[in-house]
């Protein structure tokens, strides 16, 4: 009986680590492909972009738990050259992104049989929908911020 308990009690960790371990990297993935979607947007326009990633923010994944301050993971820059309709189409693409690749997530549930893949593409559908909402809110520094600014 007690041996019984002990392997559940490890099988259930175990689960619980896959799911930790998968939502952090569709988080990480999130911010790639978040950043990207800004990089092809500002592309597009010629307005010569670049991706920076600050690797010691992915450690504690841009929060600092003790002052809930937010550090930055990932940033685009690229040349303003003074076009809102741009600016906005660059800003817009990021969050856009985060929604595609959340609603990819989803998809995949019509087609997977595998009830292990099908939580797992859960966790990550919630994930990307979740970073697309925390970027469309109106905060100063964020992109929904500069959204609603230029609305």
């Amino acid at each position: 009986m007690i041996v019984k308990y002990k392997k559940n009690i490890l099988k259930n960790a175990l689960v619980v680590l896959v799911y930790v371990f998968a939502a952090v990297n569709v988080f990480l993935f999130n911010v790639v492909l978040h950043e990207y979607g800004h990089f092809a947007a500002a592309d597009y326009y010629g307005l010569e972009p670049e991706i920076e990633f600050n690797l010691d923010s992915i450690g504690n994944l841009g929060f600092n738990l003790f002052s809930f301050e937010s550090k930055t993971i990932a940033s685009t820059s690229f040349i303003d050259n003074g076009d809102e309709d741009e600016l906005l189409a660059v800003v817009l693409m990021g969050p856009f992104a985060n929604l595609l690749f959340g609603v990819v997530f989803f998809l995949c549930l019509l087609f997977l049989k595998n009830y292990m893949l099908k939580e797992l593409c859960i966790v990550g559908g919630v994930v990307s929908l979740a970073s697309f909402l925390m970027n469309i809110l109106p905060l100063d520094g964020g992109d929904g911020g500069l959204i609603f600014a230029m609305i």
